[in-house]
C-alpha cells in the first residue's frame, strides 16, 4: 500500500470537492423503453459488439435485433434476433433493470444498423462498423475526465468532438467518467454523450472517481459492469476494468491503477498481468491507457512512489504512448531526463481533461507542452510506422499536435508539428488552486509558464 500513499491523498482531495449534480435532481426515471444505450467492443473488435441499456424494472425479457446495414429501411428479411440478459440497474436497487446483449460472429469492415428491447418496446435502430481484421490506417477519440457539471459543460465537448471526428472508430476514456457513481451522475453522463454512445464504441478505464469509501473500504461502482461489457481477459476480481483490446495494428491496455492504491492482491495481480499481456504483443504499436499519471502535470499531487512501479514496466516493453487523466490539466512529453538506464523506446506521456474542473500546473515541469483551464478533445490516427495526435479546445482550435515515427528497430522519433510553435500555451492558474502555490511557487510557475 506504500507506493500508492501520496495518489491516495490527492483522490480524497477530489473526492471531497463541489457536488453540483446534486444541485439537479434527476428526472430521468426508467421506462419500458430502452435508454441508456451503451456500444462496447466486448471481445474481438473486426467479429464482435456488446450493447447495454437500462429499463423499468417490469421489463425482464433482453432481445437485440441486428443486419447488415443497407441504403434504405428494406432489411428486415435479414434481422438476426439476439437473447441477451438482465439484472438490477444498480446492484441492490430494484427499481430498474441492466441488460445486456452480445453480437458475435460479425463480418469485418462491415456497417450493421441494430437495435434492442423486449419484442414489443424498441429503442430507435443504431448503427456501427466493425473494424477490420488486418492492419489499417484507423482513428479514435481521446478524453479526460469528465467528472462534475457533466450535463453543463461535457456536452458540447463531446459533441464538438464527434462532429469534428464523426468517423472516428471509437472513444476512449481516461477514468473519473462522473464524480459519484449514483444516478444523477451517470443521468449527466448519458444526457451529454446520448445517441452518441450507441454509435460509436467507448473505451473506458475507472478512475478513483469511480470507487466511494463504505465502512472504512474503497468500494467500486454499482454501475459500471451494467454500463461496459469489455474483454474478460484482464486480472481476476478486476476483469471487466483491466483488459486489452487489439485494433488493426495497435494492442490497447486498459489498467485499473486506483485498485492497485486500494488492495494489495490486486496491485499484485495487476504487475503480473501488465509484464504478461505487454510481453506477449505481437502488434506494432502498443497503447496503454490509465486513470493515475506517472508524471503528475499537477501541483501536489505526484506520487514517486507508482511511478517507481509502472514506469518500469512500460520502458520495459516499449509502450509507445501513455493517455491519462486525473490532474485535471494537460501536458504531454517523454521526460528523457528520467527514463531508465535499459529504456530503449521512451513511451510518450499524456494528461488532459475534457470536463470543467481545473487545476493548475506542476511547478516542476516536465513536459513539452502544457495547458490548464482548458476543455480538450484529443484525435489520435495510426497509420502503419506512424501515430499522430492531435489535441483540439472544445471550440475546435487546434493547441497540440505531434507525431510518433517508427523505424524499422521499433524505436520512435517524435516530430512535433511546426503550427504549434504559433499557439499560445493557456497555463494560468485557477483561483481556486492559488492556495496550493507558496510564493516561490508562484514565482517559478511565473518563470517556466506563463513568462
Amino acid at each position: 500500500m506504500k507506493w500508492f500513499k501520496i495518489v491516495f491523498i490527492g483522490c480524497i482531495f477530489v473526492f471531497h470537492g463541489r457536488v453540483n449534480a446534486q444541485e439537479q435532481p434527476s428526472t430521468n426515471n426508467a421506462t419500458v423503453f430502452p435508454d441508456r444505450v451503451m456500444l462496447s467492443i466486448s471481445g474481438n473488435p473486426a467479429s464482435e459488439r456488446a450493447v447495454s441499456w437500462r429499463t423499468s424494472a417490469g421489463v425482464a425479457v433482453s432481445l437485440g435485433q441486428i443486419a447488415k446495414a443497407s441504403e434504405g429501411p428494406f432489411f428486415s428479411e435479414n434481422i438476426a434476433t439476439v437473447n441477451g440478459t438482465s439484472s438490477f440497474w444498480e446492484e441492490g436497487d430494484a427499481s430498474a433493470l441492466g441488460h445486456k446483449v452480445v453480437f458475435d460472429n460479425l463480418s469485418p469492415n462491415t456497417t450493421y444498423t441494430y437495435r434492442v428491447g423486449n419484442g414489443d418496446n424498441w429503442s430507435e435502430w443504431f448503427q456501427f462498423t466493425t473494424s477490420s481484421a488486418n492492419t489499417e490506417p484507423f482513428h479514435f477519440l481521446y478524453l479526460g475526465d469528465f467528472q462534475t457539471d457533466i450535463k453543463q459543460h461535457c456536452s458540447r465537448l463531446i459533441r464538438q468532438a464527434y462532429t469534428h471526428f464523426p468517423n472516428a472508430e471509437f472513444i476512449l476514456m481516461a477514468g473519473d467518467l462522473v464524480s459519484r457513481s449514483n444516478e444523477d451522475y451517470w443521468n449527466e453522463f448519458f444526457y451529454a454523450g446520448d445517441w452518441i454512445y450507441g454509435t460509436i464504441p467507448t473505451m473506458a478505464t475507472p478512475g478513483n472517481h469511480e470507487y466511494h469509501s463504505e465502512n472504512d473500504m474503497r468500494v467500486f461502482s454499482k454501475h459500471w459492469n451494467q454500463i461496459f461489457v469489455n474483454p474478460s481477459n484482464g486480472p481476476e476480481g478486476i476483469k471487466n476494468r483491466s483488459f486489452y483490446i487489439d485494433y488493426q495494428g495497435v494492442r490497447f491496455v486498459s489498467f485499473d491503477s486506483p485498485v492497485t492504491g486500494y488492495y494489495d492482491n490486486a496491485r499484485i495481480n495487476t504487475e503480473k498481468w501488465l509484464h504478461e499481456v505487454l510481453a506477449n504483443n505481437p502488434n506494432k504499436w502498443t497503447v496503454v491507457f490509465t486513470h493515475y499519471p506517472v508524471y503528475s502535470c499537477s501541483q501536489g499531487r505526484d506520487s514517486e512512489d507508482y511511478r517507481k512501479v509502472i514506469q518500469p514496466i512500460l520502458e520495459k516493453y516499449g509502450v509507445d504512448l501513455v493517455l491519462q487523466g486525473h490532474d485535471h490539466t494537460y501536458c504531454r512529453g517523454q521526460n528523457l531526463e528520467n527514463i531508465g538506464e535499459n529504456c530503449i523506446n521512451p513511451p510518450m506521456y499524456m494528461v488532459s481533461v475534457a470536463g470543467p474542473k481545473m487545476y493548475g500546473l506542476n511547478v516542476e515541469r516536465w513536459s513539452e507542452r502544457a495547458g490548464s483551464q482548458i476543455q480538450l478533445y484529443q484525435n489520435v490516427s495510426v497509420d502503419e510506422n506512424k501515430l499522430k495526435v492531435d489535441v483540439y479546445t472544445v471550440t475546435g482550435e487546434l493547441y497540440d499536435s505531434f507525431s510518433l515515427e517508427k523505424n524499422k528497430k521499433g524505436i520512435n522519433k517524435v516530430i512535433e508539428s511546426p503550427e504549434i510553435n504559433k499557439i499560445r500555451e493557456l497555463t494560468q492558474i485557477p483561483e481556486n488552486a492559488k492556495h496550493r502555490y507558496t510564493e516561490e511557487e508562484k514565482n517559478l510557475y511565473r518563470e517556466r509558464f506563463e513568462e
